[in-house]
């Protein structure tokens, strides 16, 4: 029987790149769903340190309900004979309202942005081909 190698061989690995239109198209998608639950845009939904609106939810809201809050959906207002009274809908009654205005074009955001990526990547495969070996030699972790 013949004997093994004493010697292991080194593996090599890629370095690890970080594929630009994967984010794009995740950027994209993210938006669609704020959009659609919460009626702001990513970056209003995650940035956004005051209460929008009375049918918006930012994160920080969002945080603050978990926590004992009101998600920011309702507000105690005082009235003139010095009662206070509650305005704004529930959490739950907001993201329903907020999905029947928007889901519609959430769902067909959710459909059409990975079609079009596809039809994107499939047509633009050559010159992106090029464009990551270029990356790739001048050492740039990023792929397009």
């Amino acid at each position: 029987m013949a004997r093994r190698r004493s010697r292991k061989k080194t593996r090599r690995s890629s370095p690890k790149t970080i594929n630009a239109a994967r984010v794009l198209e995740s950027a994209l998608i993210a938006n669609a769903v704020t959009q659609g639950f919460f009626n702001t845009t990513i970056g209003e939904f995650a940035m956004s340190k005051d209460a929008m609106g009375m049918n918006q939810i930012t994160a920080r809201e969002l945080f603050s309900g978990l926590s004992g809050g009101s998600f920011g959906t309702t507000t105690a207002v005082k009235q003139l004979g010095g009662k206070v009274a509650i305005a704004g809908n529930s959490f739950g009654d907001t993201v329903k309202n907020n999905l029947a205005e928007n889901g519609g074009q959430m769902v067909a955001s959710l459909i059409l942005i990975p079609a079009g990526f596809k039809v994107f990547n499939k047509l633009t495969s050559k010159p992106r081909s090029m464009a990551n070996r270029a990356m790739k030699m001048s050492g740039l972790p990023v792929r397009v």
